[in-house]
């Protein structure tokens, strides 16, 4: 840690309450390449790891808020908009097949409705676009 840098207290920020802190703001100063590292650690979470474990974060609404901000401040925002914008057939299966084995490894199966499925599904896919909600349509 820098000399200049504060170490921030668990507790929950004063005046606000631990659910309340989420949405409080706060400056980040980070290099280029820091922003590159995050997004390559978040992609790699999304749609290469292959741990069904990795969905609690690769579907996080958090997390794909955060990379949505890099993206926009990342001196290749253009390029990485476009590449972004295109559906991605590989992606796309990837996340259809970590899914259905995460749902399938469940020990107690969890009713969701076609609703929460495409939430899931849109959250995991995040920056792809997508067409139709999966799996379970």
């Amino acid at each position: 840690m820098k000399s200049n840098d504060k170490q921030l207290s668990p507790e929950p920020i004063k005046g606000h309450s631990a659910e309340e802190a989420t949405e409080v703001t706060q400056a980040v100063y980070l290099t280029q390449g820091e922003i590159h590292a995050i997004q390559k650690a978040l992609l790699f979470l999304k749609f290469e790891c292959e741990e069904t474990a990795s969905l609690l974060y690769a579907g996080s609404p958090l997390l794909n808020s955060a990379l949505s901000k890099m993206r926009e401040i990342d001196v290749n925002s253009e390029f990485i908009q476009k590449f972004h914008a295109r559906p991605n057939p590989h992606a796309a299966a990837f996340m259809r097949e970590k899914l259905e084995r995460s749902y399938a490894e469940e020990h107690v199966p969890h009713e969701r409705t076609e609703e929460q499925l495409a939430e899931i599904w849109r959250n995991c896919m995040f920056p792809f676009p997508t067409d139709t909600p999966e799996p379970g349509s």
